[in-house]
């Protein structure tokens, strides 16, 4: 199946959605990661006290723009092939909002998603420094400095994500696995450092988030289109 054997990611701004491309000599063909529009959740306080803002990242999957349904041959493929997910497990590095004074806030250096345990569908930053945020940037994958073998040896997914010391070593970026037309016939989706290769992106995304002792707290919401790995 000709159309899984490469890795095309393609980034395009649209109002606050992002497509992004890159290519990778792997086997899968493109994604997109979107960041949907801020919530902002205000709390009830005294009005002489200030607000403390806490800032949650959500990560949500979809194909087709319908919520992602594990283990079900449900999903078609550009080529016309029905497919299901059974495995997705990927890392997200350097989460970070840039303010209008330059400074920056790092919200977390690396975050690991995995669709079998929703613990790992969010990450919270606890009491958000009073700033006007002006955008927010994240890695795919972990760039050169982060990618080394055992870095994260303490980490949960460090067993689960490690790439083979001969494919140059560090860790996969991401894991997409499962079955293709029948039960019986299976994929492999992984994307990584192949021979110690830099294939991590950056995508920065503007926002207004201005945060003072009124606000409450935040949420932001990004989004992974699966079905676009394959089209």
């Amino acid at each position: 199946m000709y159309e899984w054997k490469q890795f095309y990611i393609l980034k395009k701004f649209l109002n606050l959605r992002i497509i992004i491309i890159i290519i990778i000599i792997i086997i899968i063909k493109k994604t997109f990661l979107l960041i949907s529009a801020i919530a902002f959740l205000f709390t009830s306080c005294d009005k002489d006290k200030a607000i403390v803002t806490d800032i949650t990242i959500n990560f949500n999957h979809t194909v087709n723009g319908s919520e992602l349904m594990t283990n079900s041959m449900i999903y078609t493929n550009e080529a016309g092939e029905n497919y299901d997910i059974q495995t997705l497990k990927y890392l997200i590095s350097d989460i970070t909002l840039h303010s209008e004074n330059g400074s920056s806030l790092l919200l977390d250096e690396v975050h690991f998603i995995d669709i079998s345990d929703e613990s790992t569908f969010s990450l919270t930053y606890n009491e958000v420094p009073n700033n006007n945020y002006t955008s927010i940037s994240f890695d795919m994958g972990l760039d050169t400095a982060k990618n080394i073998s055992n870095k994260y040896v303490n980490d949960d997914f460090h067993t689960t994500m490690f790439w083979p010391e001969p494919n140059g070593g560090g860790y996969h970026y991401m894991k997409l696995e499962g079955a293709y037309n029948n039960d019986s016939t299976f994929y492999n989706t992984h994307t990584g450092g192949t021979m110690g290769g830099d294939y991590s992106f950056n995508n920065v995304e503007d926002i207004s988030l201005t945060v003072d002792d009124d606000l409450g707290d935040v949420s932001i919401n990004v989004n992974m289109e699966i079905n676009n790995w394959y089209n």
